[in-house]
């Protein structure tokens, strides 16, 4: 048996869907087609794959499924062919993305959060992640563990507190039975599982989602600055009277709420600001439970920023 077969062979200890549903998955020309081709060859998976020959030359769209315009022919297959989740992997298959039966990509977030209720242990998230992955593991009874931005140090925390699962906004989601390791198809397979059991529960993904409440993200914003420090701390003190809590883990988060108070838990707010190891650039992540909320505080920061 040769070690492609081998690979396929472990994984499918770890694929155990409740109810039979049809899924696409995007290889996006790279490394992933070859053992998907293998795992879910005599399988109950109705499996469609696209882009699955690898090739460096990338044909079907770029290696980055953040990239817009590179979910395109997931979304067409996933409506084409009425499947029940859609799947793309970037190229060397660490990152996986995923879309609805309506085509609709999938936030991090709620891949974390969904993934994450699955899991015995306690969740690590980057502290990046936002109310929608927080607030459905701690549904689910789950303790969050916050970490620091990037794998060594997700990976580190993860041996150190032993736990299970930890999730990452840049669609990194890292197992314990995997290593420790982030991989996109160890993902899939779990995301596949517990679509497999939303199904059996009468709900399809899409209908689910829509039962979700709706926050407002920013996204990961990059600013070019003069002095990294100096912006940091004029937004540090402008802010840090009116904050609920503050955390230096990674640059700088602050929350905004006020839980025995229902209005003000509505306008709920927090931000994170990190300066780059190796650019004049401060990242900037923001959410907001209300749309107004997040225009006005994503403008005022942006001003502190560039003032």
């Amino acid at each position: 048996m040769g070690y492609l077969d081998l690979y396929a062979k472990f994984l499918k200890k770890f694929f155990k869907p409740k109810a039979l549903i049809r899924v696409v998955f995007d290889c996006s020309n790279g490394t992933t087609g070859i053992i998907l081709k293998r795992l879910f060859l005599k399988s109950k998976l109705r499996s469609i794959l696209i882009n699955y020959n690898p090739d460096g030359s990338f044909p079907a769209h770029g290696p980055n499924p953040m990239v817009p315009g590179a979910l395109r022919d997931l979304q067409l297959a996933v409506k084409k062919y009425k499947a029940d989740l859609g799947v793309i992997f970037d190229a060397d298959g660490d990152r996986v993305f995923f879309v609805d039966e309506r085509g609709r990509e999938i936030h991090s977030d709620i891949v974390a959060g969904l993934l994450g209720v699955a899991v015995k242990e306690d969740v690590i998230l980057d502290l990046r992640c936002g109310y929608l992955a927080r607030e459905l593991l701690v549904k689910a009874g789950k303790k969050i563990i916050d970490s620091r931005v990037g794998a060594y140090f997700i990976k580190k925390l993860m041996r150190e507190k032993k736990v299970e699962f930890a999730g990452e906004l840049s669609a990194h989601y890292y197992f314990k039975d995997f290593f420790f390791a982030d991989a996109g198809i160890f993902a899939a397979i779990q995301m596949i599982n517990q679509v497999s059991l939303l199904k059996i529960r009468g709900r399809s993904l899409a209908k689910w989602i829509d039962s979700l409440p709706t926050y407002f993200r920013s996204g990961e914003l990059n600013f070019k600055v003069v002095n990294k420090s100096e912006a940091m701390k004029r937004i540090e003190n402008f802010y840090k009277k009116s904050a609920s809590k503050i955390s230096y883990l990674d640059g700088v988060k602050m929350e905004f709420s006020d839980a025995a108070h229902a209005e003000a838990l509505a306008k709920a707010w927090w931000f994170n600001i990190r300066p780059s190891n190796t650019e004049n650039l401060l990242r900037l992540n923001l959410e907001a439970k209300d749309r107004k909320v997040f225009q006005s505080k994503l403008d005022e920061i942006k001003k502190l920023i560039e003032k």
